[in-house]
C-alpha cells in the first residue's frame, strides 16, 4: 500500500490544479461588465444621471471608470500566467513523483514499477491537458469581457466626454483667457 503513494499523490496534486484552474474562471464572471445604466449608477455613487451632475462629480466618475478598468485589465492580464504555472505543476508533479515512485519500489516486479510510474505520470498529463482546456476557455472568455468592458465604458465616456467638453466651452465663454 505505501508504495502508491506516489501515484496517489500525482492524482491529488493533478486534482488540486485543476480544481485552482475552475475557481480561476467562475471567477471572471464577477468581472463581467454591466451595462451602461448600471455602470452610471454605480459610478456617480447616488444614483445621480450624468446631466445632474457637476464637472468635479464627472470627473471623479471618469475617475473611478480609469480605475476600475486599469483593475480589470491587470486581473485579465494574470490569466495566461496563472493557467501557465498551473499546467507546468501539474506536469512537474507527475512527472517527479512517477519518477520517485519507480526508484523507492525497487522490490517490485518491473512490470509493476512500470505501472506505477504510467500511472503517476499520466495524472501529471492529464491533469495538464484539462488545466490547459480551462485556459483556453478563459481566454476566449477573457477577451469577451474586454469586449463588453470596452463597449460600456466607451457609452459611459461619451456621456460624460460629451457634457464634459461642452462645460469647458463654457467656462472658457465665463472666463476668457
Amino acid at each position: 500500500m505505501w508504495s502508491w503513494w506516489p501515484a496517489i499523490l500525482a492524482w491529488l496534486s493533478a486534482g488540486g490544479c485543476l480544481a485552482l484552474a475552475w475557481r480561476k474562471l467562475r471567477s471572471l464572471e464577477r468581472v463581467t461588465a454591466p451595462n451602461r445604466e448600471r455602470l452610471l449608477s454605480e459610478l456617480t455613487d447616488n444614483g445621480a444621471t450624468d446631466e445632474e451632475l457637476d464637472d468635479v462629480g464627472r470627473r471623479v466618475a471618469i475617475a473611478e471608470l480609469n480605475q476600475r478598468l486599469a483593475d480589470i485589465a491587470f486581473e485579465l492580464g494574470l490569466l495566461p500566467a496563472t493557467f501557465t504555472a498551473l499546467v507546468r505543476i501539474s506536469l512537474a508533479s507527475g512527472s517527479a513523483l512517477a519518477l520517485i515512485g519507480f526508484l523507492i519500489s525497487t522490490d517490485q516486479l518491473p512490470l509493476e514499477r512500470a505501472f506505477r510510474l504510467a500511472l503517476a505520470a499520466l495524472a501529471g498529463l492529464l491533469g495538464a491537458g484539462a488545466v490547459a482546456f480551462l485556459g483556453r476557455l478563459a481566454k476566449a472568455r477573457a477577451a469577451q469581457i474586454r469586449t463588453d468592458w470596452d463597449r460600456s465604458s466607451r457609452d459611459v465616456g461619451k456621456a460624460f466626454g460629451a457634457e464634459l467638453a461642452g462645460s469647458e466651452k463654457v467656462r472658457e465663454k465665463r472666463f476668457p483667457v
